[in-house]
């Protein structure tokens, strides 16, 4: 309708002041402090609470600042089949260190590598980063010589993006070889899991060798060598009932040669001139297994070093502890049973002291210690008088 002054007058009236579902979803959803969205829908379709309508699902299901709050790592699931089919399809690298203390031999870092078919695992001892890409050429020519080029050889590696790795000469080396280099989202070790478990399992394997028996601490890449060695040999694949040296191998491991880590052993001497009444044989501490032939690898204490032997006598049996050798002797309180005393030269006398041991002692016999003492008084007033017979 047209006014006088050219305005145009509407008539509205109001059709509903429903707000839309997803508006309310999100009012609710704010009042209730952020709850997730489907314990909302839970407590209005079951009518839990009073007051709270029934309200549908949001078109998008996101809220930002509940992201913001509460946002949490992506779930990593463990794979429930075998991701390779082969050995070398795909071989899982990390670098383990700086140790706090370093080895003999000066090395800091450990350059961990595993199979992933197999988890066969090989293990190299470093003195700086740099050196990681030498070693990973000289496993990559020792694997293919070993698993026959011709017929296998490395296709895929997985590793993080530390600098060890991602580089220039690892970039040019893998497009040589055609192996395919992948990574592990950063700050993600659920990604690279095979090698990353594998460490923690070294690592404590050799923790628990060297408290043991107390072995020096700088002896840590020796614990961490063995325990690749025996692990290699005694652990099953996951999903099998092999072990990685017989994926490996194509044979099963022997353990009968095996001994316990930090046990003292004899090594023969047969390297110096010996005279006719020296030592034959030096003590030592038996640190592990030779890899490249039938010895063991021992610690020498006559000369603070490592060497590699075949004639070496290991006893790995457990001595008591200091604890149980105190609580032996108070426990053993027999006194002498025979002394013999030869006061002159030519005369021989023999004072035998009568045993005096109870084995159950009531309560109103002497303690242990008073029977000691009165024992050895009894001694003493023998001797005094065998000491006058003979100066009689």
């Amino acid at each position: 309708m047209r006014s006088s002054d050219n305005c145009y007058c509407l008539e509205a009236r109001i059709v509903s002041n429903n707000v839309s579902m997803d508006e309310q979803v999100e009012l609710w959803h704010e009042r209730l402090g952020h709850m997730n969205f489907r314990d909302l829908r839970t407590l209005g379709k079951f009518e839990c609470v009073r007051g709270l309508p029934k309200l549908g699902k949001k078109a998008n299901g996101i809220c930002g600042p509940c992201q913001q709050g509460k946002q949490t790592k992506s779930m990593h699931k463990k794979g429930k089949y075998l991701s390779t089919k082969e050995p070398l399809e795909l071989l899982h690298m990390d670098l383990m260190g700086p140790m706090q203390t370093e080895s003999l031999g000066g090395k800091r870092y450990i350059f961990v590598c595993v199979d992933d078919f197999s988890r066969f695992t090989w293990t190299y001892f470093l003195r700086e980063k740099s050196e990681t890409f030498d070693k990973f050429k000289m496993l990559c020519t020792k694997l293919q010589n070993e698993m026959n080029s011709n017929i296998r050889s490395i296709k895929r590696i997985r590793s993080d993006h530390g600098r060890e790795f991602e580089n220039a000469s690892f970039e040019s080396y893998c497009d040589s070889l055609g192996i395919s280099h992948e990574f592990s989202a950063p700050r993600t070790p659920q990604q690279n899991g095979v090698v990353e478990r594998k460490n923690r399992v070294l690592q404590e394997m050799a923790r628990v060798m060297l408290l043991s028996n107390n072995v020096p601490r700088n002896l840590w890449a020796e614990a961490i060598n063995t325990a690749c060695y025996i692990g290699n040999r005694v652990f099953l694949r996951p999903g099998t009932r092999n072990t990685s040296y017989e994926l490996w191998k194509g044979k099963r491991p022997n353990v009968s040669y095996f001994h316990t880590f930090g046990s003292k052993c004899y090594i023969l001497n047969d390297r110096d001139q010996l005279g006719k009444f020296d030592a034959k044989s030096d003590e030592g501490i038996f640190i592990g297994y030779a890899l490249n032939s039938r010895a063991y690898r021992v610690f020498n204490l006559k000369t603070r070093t490592v060497m590699e032997s075949s004639n070496v006598v290991i006893d790995d049996t457990r001595l008591k502890s200091k604890n149980d050798e105190e609580e032996d002797v108070l426990e053993d309180d027999s006194p002498l049973e025979r002394v013999v005393v030869t006061p002159n030269v030519g005369t021989s006398n023999e004072v035998t002291q009568p045993s005096t041991r109870v084995p159950n002692l009531d309560s109103n016999e002497p303690a242990p210690w008073v029977r000691r003492l009165h024992n050895k008084e009894m001694l003493l007033e023998m001797l005094m008088r065998v000491l006058e017979l003979g100066v009689k």
